[in-house]
């Protein structure tokens, strides 16, 4: 979807000026009684060059979406005179809002056809804008014939296409008080403070060594377990110590030769000593 125009004066009933045809307020009438953008959407273009391609100038600029006819007074030759007019509202592309903001091609030029898909009825197949208005009458239409059945009519009167407001643009009155209100509201409301964001604990870094603290956990876990280990070991050498202790203190006691007692003297039977040893 493009950008949606206000209604706009395309032209109005009267003589044409490039051959002297007259459209009347009844063909207006019935361009307006057999639009339906459904069955059929006449597209937009720039000085009625049909697009060949899909890229600039020569492209497709919009859609016309809705017709309405109307009688206006204008001024003729000094007269203040009624006349049949028709309105469009089309579906720019961003191509025609440029041109339209840039004060380009502001003529609007329409294409109708004389038995619009048979009904013999006038009906809108197209609109341009161009450069070329009226050559005489301010309020006068110039017409041409490009094709067999087909009028070409280009309003004297160049237009200024005015959009809608696009939703959420600010544009409208409507919107820019409800957003005004809303942001002074805003300002006056009783927010609570935003809580502190609790950090998450960091992970553990199984990469970082810490002596002492691995001093103090060998100390209190690890050594006792040793400890109790050992302790039948020790005990068994304590032991030893002891009963070597007390046998060496036994040997230094005993004199040399090897036993601590001497033999008797063999006396033979007798008194009187035989041997001495």
């Amino acid at each position: 979807m493009g950008t949606k125009s206000q209604f706009f004066r395309a032209f109005v009933e009267g003589q044409t000026i490039s051959d002297g045809r007259t459209v009347t307020a009844e063909m207006i009438d019935q361009a307006v009684e057999t639009f339906n953008a459904e069955t059929y959407t006449p597209g937009i273009n720039i000085e009625h060059i049909a697009g060949f391609s899909p890229e600039p100038p020569f492209n497709r600029y919009g859609d016309v979406i809705a017709t309405k006819a109307q009688t206006d007074t204008l001024t003729i030759d000094g007269t203040a005179t009624p006349r049949r007019a028709l309105y469009l509202q089309v579906d720019a592309h961003d191509q025609l809002v440029k041109v339209a903001e840039n004060g380009q091609k502001p003529f609007p030029s329409v294409e109708l056809t004389g038995d619009y898909a048979g009904t013999g009825k006038v009906g809108l197949v197209g609109l341009a804008f161009t450069d070329n208005p009226a050559s005489i009458g301010t309020e006068k239409l110039k017409f041409s014939r490009r094709a067999p059945g087909t009028v070409f009519s280009t309003a004297a009167e160049g237009v200024e296409l005015k959009f809608a407001a696009k939703p959420g643009d600010g544009s409208g009155v409507a919107e820019a008080l409800t957003n005004g209100f809303a942001k002074l509201a805003a300002m006056f409301s009783s927010k609570e403070p935003d809580k502190p964001k609790q950090e998450e604990p960091k992970p553990a870094n199984d990469n970082a060594f810490d002596a002492a603290a691995f001093t103090v956990q060998l100390g209190q876990t690890i050594a006792p377990i040793i400890a109790a280990a050992v302790k039948p070991a020790n005990d068994g050498l304590s032991a030893l110590q002891a009963d070597f202790a007390a046998l060496k203190g036994k040997l230094e006691e005993t004199p040399e030769g090897g036993t601590n007692y001497s033999r008797p003297l063999a006396t033979g039977g007798g008194t009187q000593h035989v041997t001495d040893c």
